[in-house]
């Protein structure tokens, strides 16, 4: 069996997290190591219940059956998450266990010298900018790195004989929360700062807003500085003088650490590794101007204006849902605005029984249900099989030297299962990742709720169908058109769209009353009906006005179904002997890939408009109509 080693961090898409669980990767792969990432998206404000779904992920794992485990305790922001993931570890886990940027004594500590670094940025403004009022914004002072800074920092002033102030120094929460409580604290001392010191870039970031806010220039007026150099910090504007953080050197003496410990050689308790800054931007030191930024900018704010409108698209659709089926396929439609190779959605055995039965639960099976696989390469394939939890996937589905990610699924505190995912590189998950994986979990426990309360299931069935003629109406016809207009987009299939327009409706009603109308109108409907199936959905879109959506490519095939139609209503005229003829009129149109849809109803519209105006010439359309 492959040596195993788990990585468990917070966040993954943050810049520190994805570059760290990549350099980690790499090394594990170069040193024989199969390596997996168990990863959280976070709390947010006070959903306990949420958080309590997210800190269900390291539950998930025998951690008996790993050779080594890397914990980035400082990107877990569940509280309780930490102290809950070691008293397991110390409980079951028989390997070294190695944490990153935090100290703890029970382990093996890879740890970046943060009081040499800081005390580097703080000398910085005071010896290069000739500044003597700097303040400092901590990170959580719960941390030990937080304590470390904060310490480098006083230590400093005081070698410089500068003073500190109660109004120089704010705790922050390593996050972008706190900003305009920091500024107007520290705005309110006794003098102006020169210079705020924050202890990282996400803290940094939101301070130079606040800052500009109150109409206060960074760097002119005050100059600040981050620390760990993440990616967000270079495309700020200026970009935020900084600490550059040594990851790939971080990650290789964790794997390396594990690596001498499993051979049986012994390994330093603390190993410290050193850091650089890297001052420019807003700390008042120029920098020379890299040609693609300014690009890479510009695309960044195009992918986040894009990403908005796609996770508004994303919420209704996902909301249209009334099953598991749609549920998957919208998922592996909107599963194209990121990237990844494979994913598998891995559920609670609970799943695998009949929707109406299914009963929440707050910790993961011994069984899972391997629902469905989503790939860019084969497509959706769904209901797969039942394995034992302690696998996290079946081995032949492990890709040689592959990642294997892991993401908790829940809705509140339900534990539904959790996303497999295997991938190259994580860097393309993005922005929309987290939402797209926070809604499946909300919908997937919705469908289910719709599943056991058939009363709300018959309501929303309802809510779909036209009262008269009891066909589908607008509502689910725009609902079939999006989702195969997404298909088109994935799978590279086409649809057809059918306008039909009753004929001489009018006249019926003006001539023989409403009531023969709604008689006529149930009569066009049940000709549509003949002709429904799977892939076949009409829906009343109007007063006399008809839709039909074909799951096909061919011409052949809806030409023979309008046939259908037309010969159901011949058949009804000779039957019934009204004193009118059932008659209506026809269009359609393919759906182009890469086209609006609404080009496609556009075209379909205008045949049908030609189809009637044709009949008019002929002397086929029914006495009395009007066009």
């Amino acid at each position: 069996m492959a040596k195993r080693i788990a990585l468990f961090i917070g966040q993954i898409i943050q810049d520190y997290q994805r570059e760290m669980t990549q350099a980690v990767a790499e090394t594990a792969e170069g040193m024989g190591y199969r390596l997996d990432v168990f990863s959280d998206f976070g709390s947010y404000g006070e959903n306990y219940l949420h958080a309590d779904g997210e800190k269900a992920i390291i539950n998930l794992p025998y951690l008996e059956d790993y050779q080594g485990i890397i914990i980035a305790s400082d990107t877990f922001d569940v509280k309780g998450m930490y102290e809950e993931l070691t008293d397991k570890i110390k409980g079951s886990a028989n390997c070294p266990v190695v944490t990153l940027r935090s100290e703890d004594e029970r382990f093996y500590n890879v740890l970046i010298d943060d009081y040499a670094a800081m005390k580097d940025v703080v000398e910085h403004f005071i010896i290069t900018h000739q500044y003597k009022k700097i303040c400092f914004m901590t990170g959580k002072l719960d941390m030990l790195d937080a304590q470390r800074r904060l310490q480098a920092y006083r230590d400093t002033m005081e070698k410089y004989n500068l003073p500190v102030t109660e109004h120089m120094i704010f705790e922050g929460d390593y996050w972008r929360y706190k900003d305009e409580e920091a500024v107007e604290w520290f705005l309110t001392g006794e003098e102006m700062p020169e210079a705020i010191v924050c202890s990282n870039d996400y803290m940094a970031i939101s301070i130079c807003e606040a800052l500009r806010k109150r109409g206060c220039r960074v760097p002119e007026d005050i100059g600040v500085s981050g620390f760990d150099n993440i990616d967000e910090a270079y495309y700020s504007e200026p970009p935020i003088a900084s600490v550059d953080l040594p990851i790939k050197s971080m990650a290789q003496i964790a794997v390396q650490t594990i690596d001498k410990i499993v051979k049986g050689y012994a390994a330093e308790k603390y190993m410290y590794v050193g850091v650089s800054g890297c001052y420019q931007g807003t700390c008042g030191c120029s920098m020379k101007m890299q040609g693609n930024r300014i690009t890479e900018l510009y695309s960044r704010g195009l992918y986040l204006q894009n990403a908005i409108k796609r996770l508004s698209y994303m919420n209704v659709d996902f909301e249209n849902c009334n099953n598991m089926q749609e549920l998957l396929h919208t998922a592996f439609v909107y599963s194209y605005y990121f990237a990844y190779d494979t994913m598998y959605l891995c559920l609670c055995d609970a799943f695998n029984k009949p929707e109406e039965e299914l009963i929440a639960s707050e910790q993961y099976t011994d069984k899972i249900y391997l629902r469905a696989i989503m790939s860019r390469d084969l497509g959706l394939t769904d209901e797969v099989e039942i394995f034992d939890r302690r696998e996290i996937l079946p081995e032949k589905y492990r890709k040689e030297g592959a990642v294997l990610y892991i993401f908790p699924l829940h809705y509140k505190n339900h534990c539904l299962g959790y996303l497999a995912m295997q991938s190259e590189r994580i860097d393309g998950l993005k922005e929309i990742f987290p939402s797209w994986v926070l809604w499946l979990g909300s919908f997937i426990d919705k469908v289910k709720t719709y599943s056991q309360n058939k009363e709300l299931m018959c309501f929303r069935e309802q809510s779909l169908r036209d009262e008269l003629t009891g066909l589908h109406n607008r509502r689910m016809m725009e609902k079939a058109l999006r989702t195969r207009t997404q298909r088109a987009y994935s799978k590279k299939v086409s649809f057809c769209v059918v306008n039909v327009d009753m004929d001489g409706l009018k006249m019926i009603n003006d001539t023989y009353g409403h009531r023969e109308g709604d008689c006529a109108l149930k009569a066009i409907a049940d000709a549509m009906k003949s002709v429904e199936s799977e892939t076949v959905i009409c829906a009343r879109v109007g007063g006399d006005e008809f839709s039909i959506c074909v799951d096909t490519s061919e011409e052949r095939v809806v030409e023979e179904l309008i046939e259908k139609i037309q010969q159901w209503m011949a058949e009804y005229n000779r039957k019934q002997g009204k004193p009118y003829q059932l008659s209506a009129s026809f269009g359609y149109a393919f759906y182009q890939r890469g086209k609006e849809l609404a080009d496609c109803l556009e075209r379909a519209d205008q045949n049908m408009y030609r189809n009637k105006a044709q009949k008019k010439k002929d002397g086929n359309y029914p006495k009395g109509g009007t066009l």
